[in-house]
């Protein structure tokens, strides 16, 4: 779903300017690191910074997937199958591979220790806290790793480059934690956001909400008409440096990412595992790859 208007057109055929003002433009979303919707969004936050900079302001709320599993069924008014039916479909909208091979027993009762581990990673930083959340999403949407036991947070926390020592002292603080859950979110506008959409206001009087706006066109062209297509773009080219940031990355995050069709993406990955520079690994039934 997308709101916002198209683009009014002049008496000569032209694009008119939607106003200027001096607000930045704000995105929204909200995350948890065990949505498999947030591993599908993980292109467009990866992308925007290296297009926009520091020129728009984006806004990450962390949540959790559900407290209490068999509740979590219940409000949704689900069986485990139609769950792994809407996983299969989570997959097949956002473009991404997903592991649908679940057993009913893999499933944690609570997910609420992989949130809590999520912002005592925050704790080190936003960077260090997002590089941490994606380890999570990864293990648990691609690889069914149990994510909320100590061994596999220390794992991920590790591979974020952490302080493994101070993420075991924060970790210990439940109650904190808890606390540092509740107290987000309190510059996020009154809008209907979840983990499938984004909003993004001008700072002004318009807001765009989009949902599953995995494409990050889509948000880009909603930034850019938000802001007078007054902002600068950079087109990211370093896919070597972005698999060392990031980890494994199927092809449609590398192509997404940096805006190339899928073919030329694969092309880039291939003379990348040529030079020993990026090696294939495969993720869900499918090929990821990551830094060599």
């Amino acid at each position: 779903m997308c709101v916002y208007p198209p683009h009014p057109i002049g008496s000569r055929g032209k694009q008119r300017v939607p106003h200027a003002h001096s607000q930045k433009v704000h995105v929204y979303h909200t995350t948890a690191p065990t949505c498999f919707w947030s591993w599908g969004y993980e292109a467009v936050f990866n992308r925007l910074p290296l297009v926009y900079g520091d020129q728009i302001d984006i806004h990450v709320l962390t949540s959790c997937v559900y407290d209490d599993f068999r509740e979590y069924l219940k409000h949704y008014d689900m069986t485990f199958d139609e769950m792994i039916e809407w996983t299969k479909e989570g997959s097949e909208i956002m473009g991404v591979p997903l592991a649908t091979n679940l057993r009913r027993a893999m499933l944690p009762r609570s997910m609420m220790p992989a949130t809590l581990a999520a912002m005592a990673a925050y704790r080190q930083g936003p960077p260090k806290g997002a590089r941490f959340n994606r380890a999570i999403l990864r293990r648990w949407n691609l690889e069914l790793q149990d994510v909320t036991t100590e061994e596999t947070l220390l794992a991920a926390a590790e591979e974020a480059g952490l302080n493994v020592a101070r993420f075991r002292r924060n970790l210990a603080d439940a109650n904190g934690l808890q606390k540092d859950l509740e107290h987000q979110g309190h510059d996020f506008p009154h809008l209907p956001i979840g983990f499938y959409n984004i909003a993004i206001t001008d700072g002004d009087s318009r807001t765009v909400i989009l949902d599953h706006a995995f494409e990050p066109a889509v948000v880009e062209n909603a930034i850019d008409w938000l802001s007078g297509n007054a902002l600068t773009k950079a087109v990211p080219r370093n896919i070597s440096g972005y698999l060392h940031e990031h980890g494994p990355a199927p092809l449609m995050e590398i192509a997404r990412v940096f805006g190339v069709p899928r073919e030329s993406a694969k092309k880039q990955l291939i003379a990348l595992e040529k030079k020993n520079q990026a090696a294939r690994l495969t993720l869900a039934g499918v090929s990821h790859w990551r830094a060599a």
